[in-house]
């Protein structure tokens, strides 16, 4: 501790001492090699002192590796610590794929500290077989090779740009929110939503606009009336005082001669079903 306080005194004492020698130079000698050699001084002469990159510390790191933080950081072990650009190292962090936020600073003698907030995954972006982690944000996050069951997907060109004000809808609904399988988006204007399962679920066909409200009307009719638990092939919710269904047929429920036939016929239900 003694050694710390004697290092930290030094250092101040020649930090002073370049401060005075700026303060009584005439304004118009002070250059930019001026202050640049002082900066090169007070880095020289603290690392003499001891103050060395020698630890990095790191909180809240699940997804983000190591070496990409070191990398961010452009510094190694012995490293000057007061030669560490903190806000331009802060910058390469956050452009990292898992990480939403950073802060770094240094805690002398040797140890730059972070703080990270990383993305966490809250769907998948599918084009085709290629699939893109997607945060609540939108924000894309990284390629994986395949879906995952635990994720809801996302379908449509511009589906991330949109993902935000949809996720917004869907969490106001939790019961409804965990029923959904997949988001397709629809004319770059509005969302499909695929309950239970992506290819044999309930297509639930939102409106472009008001779509909390639709959103809310849905989860009020499965409360009341337990729409869901019938046999829908799709709810249509997009004319605020109609609700228009599509009842599902079953393949063991048509003969030969059925196969191949018309789909059974839209079915408007009152709003006070």
């Amino acid at each position: 501790m003694r050694r710390l306080i004697f290092h930290l005194v030094a250092v101040a004492v020649c930090v002073g001492a370049l401060a005075a020698a700026v303060k009584f130079t005439p304004v118009a000698q002070i250059s930019a090699s001026v202050m640049e050699s002082a900066d090169d001084a007070f880095i020289d002469i603290s690392a003499g002192l001891g103050f060395r990159l020698d630890a990095l510390t790191v909180e809240g790191r699940t997804m983000t590796a190591s070496v990409d933080l070191l990398g961010a950081l452009d510094a190694e072990r012995g490293t000057p610590i007061a030669a560490i650009d903190v806000a331009k190292a802060r910058s390469k962090v956050e452009a990292l794929p898992w990480v939403k936020s950073a802060k770094i600073e240094r805690r002398l003698p040797g140890t730059i500290h972070m703080v990270l907030e990383e993305r966490v995954p809250y769907a998948l972006w599918q084009r085709g077989e290629r699939y893109t982690l997607v945060d609540h944000e939108g924000h894309l996050i990284v390629d994986v090779p395949e879906s995952d069951s635990r994720l809801p997907l996302i379908v449509g060109t511009d589906a991330p740009a949109a993902a935000a004000a949809l996720f917004e809808t869907l969490k106001k609904e939790p019961e409804l929110a965990r029923r959904v399988q997949a988001a397709v988006r629809v004319g770059a204007r509005r969302w499909n939503i695929h309950l239970d399962a992506y290819e044999d679920g309930i297509s639930v066909r939102l409106p472009e606009e008001n779509m909390d409200e639709a959103w809310s009307r849905l989860a009020t009719l499965e409360r009341d009336h337990k729409i869901l638990e019938r046999d829908l092939e799709f709810i249509d919710l997009r004319l605020e005082d109609q609700l228009v269904v599509r009842l599902r047929k079953g393949e063991n429920e048509k003969t030969p001669a059925e196969a191949g036939t018309a789909k059974p016929p839209v079915v408007p239900v009152k709003q006070s079903l």
